[in-house]
């Protein structure tokens, strides 16, 4: 069987460079694979998969909404694979050096697939990061990230000359959360692939605000219980997209600014994502208010915590531009 797109061959993972035009002559966690190589030359589990632009989009997968003349070539991150037993909650990372070989490049678009099971994948930024094996970790870890997911197959493309800057000493740190509540245990593996810009296509740097309600808890009143919070914008931003992050016994989301609704959804798990066309301009000293109802029925209190069947967030995030500092593209605040 001849080589195919990874982001299409389905459960598989594997390393293999077909960026040929970043003259490169092997890839992190395996072997060297060109293209139309077998797929069982590959890597079996976690790594970097390259394409170049004529070969995702020869194929007819394509980049999907972004440009095809604006595409280098694409870097997919792949995890490797995890067991998550029946009825239980986990929490896996996996660390990744910086896969564009010294190069700072420009992210125009960013796509994921995960299976029925997880419940967020986040891409933190993380500096100095080398390849490191799968390990168990917290859902409280908090670096600047670049991407984040919330249903099992998503993509995020930034307007025409917009994109998400990656600095030489920048790797990634991916963060898996995942409930089974089925009754079968699950296999677990998450992908991410950025498609990197051509040279001179990106002039605006974007960036992500993560707003979250550390203090946030909610009474055992059975019945809907609103936690608000409002943070203010640092800088004049151009908002490009927005949604929510909660958690189990989860009703209502609300996010507000100058009066109008930024966002609304009812669903704790797989929010629908709202891209602005075009942008929603908010000037600096805004305040953002978001409130997420709860209806706690366990009789005892609940609090902010990392787990999605006992714990609560209320979490508004968002993408937008200019980043002020390309070093620290993240408009946080935790109330």
């Amino acid at each position: 069987m001849k080589w195919e797109n990874a982001r299409t061959v389905g459960s598989w993972a594997g390393c293999a460079l077909v960026a040929l035009t970043m003259g490169v002559a092997g890839c992190s966690g395996g072997s060297s694979v060109a293209a139309g190589a077998d797929k069982a030359d590959a890597a079996p589990d976690g790594g970097y998969v390259y394409e170049d632009a004529g070969t995702f989009y020869g194929d007819g997968s394509g980049g999907g909404d972004a440009d095809v003349g604006d595409i280098a070539y694409s870097v997919t991150l792949v995890s490797s694979t995890f067991t998550v037993a029946a009825g239980s909650e986990v929490y896996k990372c996996q660390d990744f050096a910086n896969p564009f070989h010294g190069q700072q490049v420009d992210i125009i678009k960013h796509e994921s697939q995960m299976p029925v099971g997880s419940h967020h994948v986040l891409l933190f930024f993380l500096s100095g990061a080398t390849d490191e094996a799968l390990e168990d970790c917290s859902g409280l870890e908090a670096y600047p990230f670049q991407y984040v997911a919330q249903s099992p197959n998503f993509s995020l493309t930034y307007p025409s000359g917009v994109g998400a800057t990656i600095p030489t000493s920048i790797g990634f740190r991916m963060n898996m959360h995942y409930l089974n509540t089925t009754s079968k245990a699950i296999t677990g593996q998450d992908r991410i692939t950025m498609y990197v810009a051509k040279s001179g296509v990106v002039t605006l740097h974007a960036g992500t605000i993560f707003y979250q309600q550390t203090s946030i808890q909610i009474p055992a009143t059975d019945a809907p219980y609103v936690s608000t919070r409002s943070c203010n914008l640092s800088q004049d931003v151009n908002l490009l997209s927005a949604d929510s992050h909660m958690h189990t016994r989860a009703t209502n989301f609300i996010a507000t600014a100058n009066g109008e609704m930024l966002y609304q959804t009812t669903q704790w798990s797989d929010p629908t994502l709202s891209v602005y066309t075009p942008p929603i301009q908010l000037a600096s000293g805004t305040a953002i208010t978001w409130s997420c109802t709860y209806v706690n029925q366990t009789g005892s209190p609940l609090t902010f915590g990392e787990s999605a069947a006992t714990n609560v967030m209320c979490i508004y995030q968002g993408t937008f531009y200019p980043v002020a500092d390309i070093t620290n593209p993240i408009l946080a605040c935790e109330e």
